[in-house]
C-alpha cells in the first residue's frame, strides 16, 4: 500500500504465494508437533500400543481399567521419530523393551519384547532404509503367525513391503545400532 495515498499499486501489492498441487497435501514429514484440525478428536497425549500376543491376537491398548484392547487395525502408518530400548523387569529378571515413537493420527509410543520376532522384524527393517527414506511416512503391520504366540513385523514404505532376512547369525546389536542411528540423523538433518 501507498503511504501518501491509502491505495494499492501493483508495486505495493502483495505477492501471492501459490503452492504447487503435489505439495498441497504433504505433511511435514518430521514435524512432532504437528498441527490438529480444529473440532473434537483424539487425545494429543501419545496412544500405548503393545505389539504382542500375549493378551490378544495381535496388537493391543489399555482401557481406561488397564484391561488390554485388541486394535482391529492391523496397520498404523505414521512418521518414526525415535527408537530405545528401556530396561524392564521381566518374570523376575532384568530385560529391556524396544520402544519406538511415530506421529500418526495422533502420537504413538509402540512397546515389544527387545528380542521378539516382531522388535526384530522392526529393526531390521528400519537399519535397511535410509534417513533420505524413513523423512517419509512408514506403515507398521502387525501379523499374526500360525503359533498363537508369535507376531511378526511388517514395515512398508509406500506401496513396498521392506523385507530382510536374517538368521541366528544375524548381530543383533549392530542392526538395533544402525537402525537408532539412521533415526538421530533422521532427526539431526533439515528437512
Amino acid at each position: 500500500m501507498n503511504a501518501t495515498t491509502n491505495t494499492v499499486t501493483s508495486s505495493t501489492q502483495p505477492k501471492a504465494i501459490l503452492q504447487p498441487a503435489s505439495q498441497k497435501h504433504q505433511i511435514p514429514s518430521q514435524d512432532p508437533d504437528h498441527e490438529r484440525a480444529l473440532g473434537f478428536g483424539d487425545s494429543p497425549s501419545a496412544l500405548a500400543i503393545f505389539c504382542n500376543r500375549a493378551n490378544t491376537s495381535t496388537w493391543y491398548i489399555l482401557d481406561k481399567d488397564s484391561q488390554p484392547e485388541e486394535l482391529k487395525q492391523p496397520a498404523l502408518t505414521g512418521y518414526l521419530i525415535s527408537i530405545e530400548f528401556v530396561p524392564k523387569e521381566f518374570r523376575g529378571q532384568p530385560s529391556y523393551k524396544l520402544r519406538f515413537k511415530m506421529n500418526a493420527h495422533r502420537p504413538c509410543t509402540l512397546e515389544a519384547g527387545y528380542d521378539s520376532t516382531f522388535a526384530k522384524g522392526f529393526l531390521i527393517a528400519i537399519a535397511s532404509l535410509s534417513p533420505e527414506q524413513l523423512k517419509q511416512r512408514i506403515t507398521i503391520e502387525a501379523v499374526p503367525a500360525d503359533d498363537d504366540k508369535v507376531l511378526f513385523c511388517a514395515v512398508w514404505l509406500g506401496n513396498q513391503r521392506v523385507f530382510q532376512r536374517w538368521d541366528e547369525l544375524t548381530d543383533w546389536k549392530m542392526i538395533a545400532r544402525k537402525a537408532m542411528d539412521n533415526v538421530a540423523r533422521l532427526r539431526a538433518s533439515p528437512t
